[in-house]
């Protein structure tokens, strides 16, 4: 062996002994410490997905990897940073799988890297469910994972879709749903939780946005009138489309403004587009507010669903009040016409069963006085009815509804006046004794007496008064007499009166 050839195999075994020290030396070198996550966090505003980490504790440092978690169990590496990045916002992440970890390698160039075992953050992801039949939203979400222990709890934000989104409530890390009650119909809601830990950093779920979905409502729905049928029954009709899919119907009421509503009438898959119910009550002592709800129920649920609800409707109480011969009629006004009240018919009564227009008064209007001095003498029941008829604008092709009010009756103040003498034959006003009355009385009776008990003169007709002869015979004796006079009144009151007349003659 030549010199050269032994310095060659030196140099060979040099070599050689030299990598096989790097090779051990490297694979017994430890990976370089996790990076800590601090968060994984959705941006509202462009929908990327934020991932913010701490640096190594270890200093040599060569590169910071991202990965992703793309099924229940596997992960992929997404990104390579260097090692002074310690946050990235991934884009076109489809807002799925939210679960990231970041690992770190150092200089050695042989691909010594961290495992991140369970050092994983994962964002909360959420669904939204409309329930039909309780009218709620109801949000379920995952737990924010990689802050065991250290999550306060969860905000839950919420609202119609383009209007500010708005906390709805604050819960505890145990709890990952909440019920949204009494939303609106056919309205998009947004929703999104905000995960809060201990140390006040947060972290925000994707947007989840669901819309409450009703069957189409009908076209129309209205009350059409509420009318006083007579002193213990109204009637009422609505109109409704019943092309669509809702065509059941529940008639509700009212004793006033505020009070709830009770069922008076139900009506399922109708099959006329206008319906007549009628009800029952005092209606000049109280005055009922009707509104007329659509329905509808889906096989889920146990009870229906209030789809839309019509304009309310009311009977009209009418009340009047006396006061020196001048009548003061008050009735509630009428709630609503889908096309606008018109105006107030004021009627009277005639005497003989038919009610005569007397006033017309605006849509504002619910009082009204009338002087009925001139007619007292001409009612012989002696008493005046009144109504009230709201009259509707026209609509629905031009027709005009109209509302009955209950008739109120006004009792007259009745006279009776018993003269103390007269004067048989004189063919004058005294030339008959009998009562002067404003009213026509019921089961009259007139009895006239001489002081000895004999009597001279009875009748039971209201017009016919005594002539002063006995018995339609001759005229009796200028005297005093007595009177027995009985009646029943207007107001079923009955009275009776004794006294004395005396006969004069000229």
């Amino acid at each position: 062996m030549t010199g050269m050839e032994r310095y060659l195999k030196f140099i060979f075994q040099t070599l050689l002994l030299a990598g096989m020290f790097l090779f051990h030396a490297g694979a017994q070198a430890q990976a370089p410490g996790i990076p800590d996550l601090i968060r994984v966090t959705v941006d509202h505003s462009d929908n990327g997905v934020l991932i913010q980490w701490e640096p190594s504790p270890d200093t040599d440092i060569m590169y910071y990897h991202l990965y992703k978690r793309i099924d229940p169990v596997s992960f992929v590496k997404m990104f390579t940073f260097d090692p002074y990045t310690f946050e990235y916002k991934h884009m076109n992440s489809g807002l799925e799988n939210l679960a990231y970890a970041v690992t770190a390698e150092d200089s050695t160039g042989t691909g010594n890297e961290s495992i991140f075992g369970d050092n994983v953050h994962q964002a909360v992801s959420l669904t939204t469910e409309f329930d039909i039949c309780t009218q709620s939203n109801t949000i379920t979400w995952t737990p924010y994972l990689g802050w065991e222990g250290q999550i306060s709890g969860y905000r839950v934000y919420g609202g119609i879709s383009g209007s500010p989104m708005q906390e709805l409530l604050f819960v505890p890390a145990s709890t990952l749903s909440y019920t949204h009650a009494d939303v609106e119909v056919d309205m998009d809601y947004t929703y999104y939780i905000e995960t809060v830990n201990t140390n006040g950093i947060t972290s925000l779920s994707p947007i989840d946005t669901v819309t409450t979905v009703f069957p189409v409502a009908p076209s129309y729905l209205s009350i059409d009138y509420v009318s006083v049928l007579d002193e213990s029954s109204v009637e009422i009709q609505y109109s409704a489309d019943i092309a669509g899919p809702v065509t059941s119907f529940r008639l509700l009421r009212r004793s006033n403004s505020g009070a709830p509503f009770t069922e008076v009438d139900t009506r399922w898959n109708v099959m006329e587009s206008t319906q007549v119910v009628q009800d029952q009550f005092q209606t000049g002592s109280i005055s009922y507010q009707y509104l007329v709800e659509s329905l509808f129920q889906p096989e889920p649920c146990d009870t229906p669903i209030k789809i839309s609800e019509s304009n309310t409707g009311n009977s009209i109480l009418l009340v009047n009040e006396l006061n020196n011969q001048v009548v003061t009629l008050s009735w509630t006004p009428y709630e609503i016409y889908v096309p606008g009240l018109s105006a107030y018919l004021v009627q009277r009564n005639t005497g003989n069963g038919l009610f005569v227009d007397i006033a017309t008064v605006g849509p504002l209007t619910t009082q009204w006085n009338e002087d009925i001095q001139s007619l007292v003498n001409g009612f012989q029941q002696g008493e005046i009815q009144y109504r009230v008829i709201a009259l509707s604008n026209p609509g629905g092709g031009g027709t005009e509804e109209q509302s009955l009010s209950n008739i109120s009756t006004v009792f007259l103040e009745t006279h009776t006046q018993i003269p103390s003498a007269f004067t048989p034959g004189s063919n004058d006003m005294n030339s008959e004794f009998k009562p002067l009355m404003d009213f026509a009385p019921r089961d009259y009776v007139l009895i006239v007496m001489d002081r000895g008990g004999r009597k001279m003169f009875e009748t039971s007709d209201p017009g016919e008064g005594w002539d002063g002869r006995f018995k339609g015979g001759d005229f009796v004796n200028e005297a005093v007499y007595v009177y027995y006079i009985q009646y029943t009144d207007y107001t079923g009151l009955f009275k009776s009166y004794t006294g004395n007349v005396t006969v004069l003659y000229p």
